[in-house]
């Protein structure tokens, strides 16, 4: 039996022949830094992405990485995880209405809710805040969130108020 040029190709490589820049690309993709590996980071990426543009996402969060590295000369992770563990909420306001009144009862969140909704509310207040580049105010969004100041931060504190009433 005589065998083709890309079936000799195959075997002798592994790959076959017009693949092996692929198979490259494929590798380099799995070896990612730790941007793809924190599921933190891969939430705050998918709530960032709108219509399906990952890659957009993907360099606005590379660009707010560096500036948070570049104004702090801290690890950003840590800056993004601080801010976040700052704004995530305890309880949520739900409303009930008991014989005609209508009440605001505190719930306790579970962190699974919580986080969510924290990285949401950065995300909003960035989106929020002067200035034409998202990637510019989501750094410093997280920033202050961080110091457990801004936007974000503030909103925690205001539900926070209302459950104690």
């Amino acid at each position: 039996m005589a065998r083709t040029k890309a079936a000799s190709s195959r075997l002798a490589g592994g790959v076959p022949k017009g693949y092996a820049k692929r198979a490259e690309r494929r590798e380099k993709s799995t070896n990612k830094s730790t941007l793809k590996q924190s599921l933190l980071i891969q939430m705050i990426h998918q709530r960032l992405m709108r219509n399906g543009k990952k890659q957009l996402a993907f360099r606005i969060f590379q660009k707010s990485l560096n500036h948070i590295k570049n104004q702090t000369k801290q690890d950003p992770f840590l800056i993004i995880e601080n801010g976040i563990r700052n704004t995530t909420p305890s309880v949520e306001i739900r409303t009930r209405r008991i014989g005609g009144a209508v009440y605001t009862v505190p719930i306790e969140l579970s962190l699974d809710r919580g986080i969510p909704r924290a990285i949401r509310w950065i995300l909003i207040a960035a989106k929020k805040r002067s200035g034409n580049k998202l990637d510019i105010n989501l750094a410093n969004e997280f920033i202050d969130a961080s110091n457990k100041r801004g936007s974000a931060f503030y909103k925690k504190e205001e539900i926070q108020k209302l459950s104690e009433k």
